[in-house]
This record gives C-alpha cells, structure tokens and sequence, in this order.
C-alpha cells in the first residue's frame, strides 16, 4: 500500500551531509545511544538553534525536551523522526497545545508539541471528532496500524500553540515507560556547540540554627570573576557548621542567545567528590520537585533559579550521587576547604568553578550587612527576628526570656528552633507583637487545618516538608473586601491543597476566590460554594480574596464571510469558561488562542459554504454569558 505522506528525504543527501558535519557537535562517547536512529525534525541536514534543552529548570517543572528553533515563525514542515506510528494526539489551548506523539519499534516514542497543525489523513479524522465531539480540546489514542509513519514522512507543521512563548518545536524523545530522555545524546548533528557552561554565583547557605556564613545566620549570594572558561571568588568565604552550596548557571550553545540546562554538575571539597546531579531521565511523577532541587524562594522574589548541590528535605529525585551527608558540608574544624564545581553539557564542554570556605568558629560580634531581608523570617526549622540594639530591656519569646544569637549593625539577631515551639507572642521593651502560626503540619500524612474563617486539607502527597503555617484575616474596610492569607507564596508545595473559606458579608452568585499576587493582581480560582462556604484547590500559598464578576465577554468580530469566521474574545475578570459558534444551528469547530484572544473557524467540509444566521456563543467562569449575532447571505 503506497503510504500517503509527503516530502520524504533523500537517504543519499542526508550521508552526505553528516559526513561533512562528523567534526561538529561531537557527544561523550561513553553516553552516546545509537546515533542515526532518529532524524532530526526540522529541516534535517540544515544547521539550527535551541531555544531550550532536556532537564532545563523551569518556573514549575523540569524541561522533559529540546525546543528547536524555527526561525521565528510557524508552518514550518515537521517530520518524522523514525519509523513508528501515531499513537496519540493531543489538542489544548494551553500546555504543549497542539501535540502529536510516535511509538517507534525500539519502544520509545517522539513528542512534537506547540504545533499550528496536523498533516495527512489524521488531520482529517481529529477534525471529525472534534466536530463529533462538539469540542475544540481533545485528547485522542491509536493502536499500531491506524496511522503508520515512516521516518521523514511529513506529520505536522510547526507553531506556537498552547503555552509556547515564541514559535518553536518542542521535541521529546522518550522511553517505553514514558520517562524523558535527553535528545542531544542520540547524534543530532544540526546542533552545533563549543561553547562550555556559564556560571554568575554562588551562593552559600545555613542549614542548622548553629550554622554561619559570613558569622551570620542565613543565606548569601557571591559574584563569580570569570577566567578564560573557568570561575572563581577572589577572596575565602567564613562558615562554620551546616551548610549548603547552591549554583546559579547555565548553558549556551553556539549562535543562541538562550540560556538553557546544566544536565551534569559535580562538587568536590578538598579533592573529594560530595555532590553529583547527572540528568539523564526523571519520571514525570518527579517534575515538581524542581521546587526542592533549585532555591525556591530566589526563583519566585528574584527569577533566579540555583541549583542545590546537596539533596535538601522533601527532595525525592533520583539522578542524584552524594557522600553520606547528601551534599551538605559539615564544617566544624577550622582551616581551609578548597570547593570546586564542574559542570559538563550534553556535548562534553567543560568549565570549572573554584573558591575557598575558610572554616571560623562564630562570634557574637559581626560586621557586614545584615543577611534578613525582613526583621521576622522562616528560614526551614529556624524563626529568625531582629531588635535593634537601641532597646535596652529584654526580649522575651512565648514568656521565655531569649539570647541573641549574634549582633550586626546596631542589630541584635535571636535564632528560634521551630521544631520545639510556634512563636506566638514577642514583647521587647514592653512592646508585643503577636505572631500568626497556627499548627506545625507534618508531610507525608492526611491532615486537616480548621478555624473560624478557613479550612485547610492537605493530602499526604502536597507538602515537601514540615510546614510551619501560618494563617491570617484581614478586613478591608475601605473596598469592603476580606482577605484570607495562608502560608507565604515562597514556600512550595508538590500538589494542589483544599481550601475552604468562612466568609463574613454575603455574597451573590457572581462571587469567587480569586488568588492576589505580590501587587495585588486577582487570578480566578475555579472554585464551589456550599451554602455560606466556598472552596477551591490552590497550587500555592498565599492571598486570596471573593471579587465579584458580573460583566459579560466581549466579542468582535474580525472577519464573517462564506469561507472563514474569526473573532476576537475577552474577559474582563474571571477568565473565558467556554464558547460556542453556530451557523444556521449547526455546530461550527472554532480554533483558540488564548495568547492572541483569537478564535478562527475551521470547516469539516471546506467546500462547504458559509450560509445564514451567524450565532457566537460566549461564557466566563462566572456564568457571564454574551451572545453575539449576525447574517451571511
């Protein structure tokens, strides 16, 4: 049977040309799987860039491919990487948007993601369901046989669907077990790279109550000076006890500007190795404990992602080795450490970065700033508050009288173990402050958070670590607004928690939780009232308020003819729920993006004309709904 898709290669074209690149892009022989197996899927034989590359931290997820650049616009032709054949296909507004999958006989499979489109017969047949189905969204498995594919067939076109930020084919190369694979070790000699990992800090952190960098409690970030490919930090950096490194880096490749990840990164002390991350593969039941695997906090108040060099609490990936203290240095005699970092990309280039930990025993004296960026902080199992030395009477925690850890700048420092007690009441100088943790809520158990204004479930899978939680209402008086806060937006959590909020005003239906950020921008919570109660599941900590949506969609139209139907929708609040198209009652499939708040119709049978009353149906997670009418003669 003659197969029916397109623009097949010529197998001699293709040895010519790698061949010729043989000298480019060489991989590490000892990890190279069987190259020439797959083909590249984007104008093979052609130089190219990345835009991102297989373990890259992400702002919640580890990167599972490569982002193939396509030269900054979409419809480019996508092949197939090997023999195979289609066995799913995936249509989102959001995540990979449009995605198609190929098993191969070797049993991994191919994933071609943010395309603008499919190619061929099963083109056709998605186009059919989602009219069958009456929806844009699918979801769509294939058995061997349906759709046969052979390597460099014709399979889609590339885009920028669904999350892309820019047009680009997001390509992954999986295993039998649908763990992601690094694609850069199978050969593909289009990439080219030179160019050895850049690192810009370190930076140094206390992991015990008794644990100091720069004499003080907390966490500091060093400037790295760059020396030919290699880093260093001109002067010895003071700790003492417990504490962990953490490197902000990343790779380039040659002729990208991209930043992209560092699969191999290794530490020794004083010529013995602590720490190695080699990414090869991750489960995808492990993407979110990126939060544990990078500094948190950094990433969400700074947009810097650090690696941990040692395997922090809660932290349950597997590409790890580290000696018996998981990384973490515990440095307790004085002298001199000497720490190097080696960080090695997928191509073998290699780069160093060295400094010196001059191991001190602390005094109570330190010069220096001060490490808080608030006068009370959580660092892990430590409460950390400061008083300045102007106050000249005691400090009491919780009725107990307290010792400064240390002083800095007319500051005293007080150090508090979690562990022991929740800080409830701090009286300096015959001032009190009351404090708002509310429980000590340990991982790993089913447990239930209740009070007069809020419940909170957590399920035995949603924290990393023990939370120490804190809770709070506040009235608005002047917006009449109440705002429920729960825990801090910086500490993470591996799976979404209930929520139930106990409101005081009432409400009408048009109400619902939404999240605030850091500015108090309102992001809709999809979320369910039960009598004078509603809940929600939220991702993250945080603040969360009721606002009222009670303004219909907005509609305008872009283009009406007898062949193409385009729109422009909006949501002023709540966010878009669903939209419905019809001409002359008959369901009309409307393509989506939400990025560019577009929707353009697609025929089931486009010789089919455009023809009568035009009906555009628009509803908002609130239940606002718009309809928009019109004729086509």
């Amino acid at each position: 049977m003659r197969n029916y898709w397109r623009l097949r290669l010529s197998s001699v074209g293709l040895c010519l040309f790698f061949l010729s690149a043989s000298a480019f892009g060489q991989l590490e022989p000892d990890k190279t799987k069987k190259e020439g197996y797959y083909l590249f899927p984007i104008k093979p034989g052609n130089r190219n860039t990345l835009a991102g590359t297989m373990g890259e931290l992400r702002s919640t997820h580890f990167h599972t491919g490569i982002d193939i650049r396509t030269e900054g616009t979409t419809g480019l032709i996508v092949l197939a990487s090997a023999d195979g054949y289609i066995s799913r296909i995936a249509v989102s507004t959001s995540g990979y948007g449009n995605a198609l999958y190929i098993t191969h006989p070797n049993k991994t499979i191919t994933v071609y993601a943010h395309l603008e489109g499919f190619y061929g017969p099963i083109a056709q047949y998605i186009r059919e369901q989602q009219y069958q189905q009456k929806t844009f969204a699918i979801n769509l498995f294939f058995k061997k046989g349906q759709y046969n594919v052979t390597r460099g067939d014709t399979v889609a076109y590339s885009g920028n669907t669904g999350s892309s930020g820019g047009p680009h084919l997001h390509f992954d190369i999986r295993d039998e077990n649908n763990q992601p694979l690094n694609p850069l070790k199978y050969g593909f000699d289009e990439i080219l790279d030179h160019t050895p990992p850049v690192a810009q800090q370190i930076a140094v952190k206390t992991l015990d109550i008794n644990a100091r960098v720069e004499g003080q409690f907390g966490r500091k970030e060093h400037n790295l000076r760059r020396i030919g490919n290699n880093y260093v930090i001109d002067r010895p950096i003071e700790v003492y006890g417990e504490i962990g490194i953490e490197l902000y880096a990343y790779d380039k490749l040659d002729n990208s500007r991209f930043r992209c990840g560092i699969n191999y990164i290794e530490m020794e002390v004083n010529g013995k190795k602590t720490f190695t991350q080699n990414i090869k593969s991750f489960s995808f039941d492990e993407l979110k404990d990126v939060y544990k695997h990078m500094d948190y906090k950094s990433a969400v108040t700074q947009g810097q992602k650090f690696s941990k060099l040692y395997i922090d609490d809660g932290n349950e990936l597997s590409f790890y080795q580290t000696d018996q203290r998981k990384g973490k240095l515990h440095l307790e005699k004085t002298g001199i450490q000497a720490v190097k970092i080696t960080m090695i990309d997928s191509y073998g280039n290699k780069s160093h970065v060295d400094f010196i930990l001059d191991v001190k025993t602390p005094t109570q004296l330190v010069n220096g700033p001060v490490l808080l960026k608030e006068n009370f902080e959580v660092m892990d199992n430590t409460f950390v508050f400061e008083v300045a030395s102007t106050n000249k009477g005691d400090v009491v925690l919780n009725g107990t009288k307290r010792t400064p850890a240390y002083a800095n700048n007319g500051k005293r420092i007080y150090l508090h173990d979690l562990r022991k007690e929740l800080p409830e009441v701090l009286e300096v100088d015959g001032t009190f402050k009351t404090f708002n943790f509310k429980d000590k809520i340990p991982p790993g158990r089913d447990y239930r958070y209740y009070n007069n204004r809020m419940d909170v479930h957590f399920t035995k899978s949603d924290l990393f670590d023990t939370l120490y939680l804190q809770t709070n209402y506040v009235f608005d008086s002047i917006n009449n607004q109440e705002i429920f806060e729960i825990g801090e937006s910086t500490t993470p959590l591996r799976k979404s928690i209930k929520i139930t909020l106990k409101p005081t005003n009432t409400y009408n239906k048009y109400y619902q939780v939404y999240s605030l950020d850091s500015r108090g921008n309102p992001s809709y919570e999809r979320s369910n009232w039960e009598s004078d109660k509603i809940s929600f599941f939220s991702s993250s900590f945080g603040q969360f308020t009721l606002l009222a949506d009670s303004i219909p969609p907005t509609v305008v139209p872009l283009i009406i003819n007898k062949n193409d139907l385009k729109f422009r929708i909006r949501d002023n609040l709540s966010g878009l729920r669903e939209f419905n198209c019809y001409v002359n009652g008959e369901w009309v499939l409307m393509n989506y993006d939400y990025k560019r708040a577009l929707i353009w119709s697609e025929k089931l049978d486009k010789t089919k004309p455009f023809n009568g009353s035009v009906l555009l149906e628009v509803i908002d997670n609130t239940g606002n709904k718009i309809e928009y009418k019109t004729q086509i003669n």
